[in-house]
């Protein structure tokens, strides 16, 4: 049975977020919750034990989620990666017109710089033939209403972005977003710096209105209904195939 580091892949994950947010946006750097993680952990192996892909509707914690599977048992999984697919949605944000979009939601939370707690987990199934990411955020992101000062811009006119590669196809689906000035709404993305032999999945996206409980009305992008952080959200999904090798590999961002 296959075996992930746990503490290496957290730092992994924090690492490649902070580079993002302090190399190339200029904002604070996040932190490891141990208490937020060990959530996190619990639910990618509820996920994980069950072969489900949702939203854990975790009140106060904006939230990303990733999935990634293979037709041959994985044997690691580094944390960076499920960061980079989030983080590649800004590719499609449009800063002259700050808002939420389902389809940048995982990189605003990513980025927001209020959110300076991180807890991160990954759990696979009995099979080792996928593994779920779960990451979640304190404070929560995406209020609506906040993007334009809660979103920073690239700090440097000269950017360079982290590519990793991966024997598999990369998509996303989706992104968390929060209406009103304290209204919270998760994310999830996936693109771009991924070079992938297989097809990686961004899943959904919270929103909501009102106050930072994520209570109040929804606003929808899709058809099917979606709980993150919220207790009422949709999900939205989107399907990007980057390159298809001999082995047929799937991950997904929620």
């Amino acid at each position: 049975m296959s075996v992930i580091n746990l503490a290496s892949f957290q730092q992994e994950a924090l690492l490649q977020h902070n580079y993002y947010r302090q190399q190339l946006h200029c904002t604070g750097a996040m932190v490891l919750n141990a208490s937020i993680s060990t959530t996190a952990q619990n639910y990618a192996q509820y996920l994980a034990a069950n072969n489900i892909f949702n939203h854990s509707q975790t009140p106060g914690l904006g939230e990303n989620l990733w999935m990634e599977s293979s037709s041959a048992a994985l044997t690691s999984v580094n944390g960076s990666v499920p960061t980079i697919a989030w983080y590649s949605e800004i590719s499609s944000y449009n800063y002259s017109n700050p808002g939420f979009s389902s389809a940048t939601g995982h990189f605003t939370q990513v980025v927001w710089s209020d959110s300076v707690q991180l807890g991160i987990g990954i759990a696979l199934t009995s099979n080792n033939l996928a593994a779920y990411v779960v990451a979640n955020y304190y404070p929560p992101g995406n209020y609506l209403g906040q993007f334009a000062t809660k979103v920073p811009p690239l700090c440097t006119s000269t950017t360079t972005f982290v590519t990793t590669t991966s024997a598999g196809n990369t998509t996303n689906a989706g992104s968390t977003t929060n209406a009103g000035s304290t209204t919270n709404a998760g994310s999830t993305n996936s693109s771009g710096s991924t070079t992938s032999a297989g097809t990686t999945t961004n899943a959904g996206s919270t929103t909501s209105v009102g106050g930072s409980t994520n209570g109040g009305t929804t606003v929808s992008f899709s058809a099917s209904n979606n709980t993150a952080v919220s207790p009422s959200y949709h999900r939205y999904y989107s399907l990007l195939t980057v390159i298809t090798l001999c082995t047929q590999f799937y991950q997904i961002v929620y």
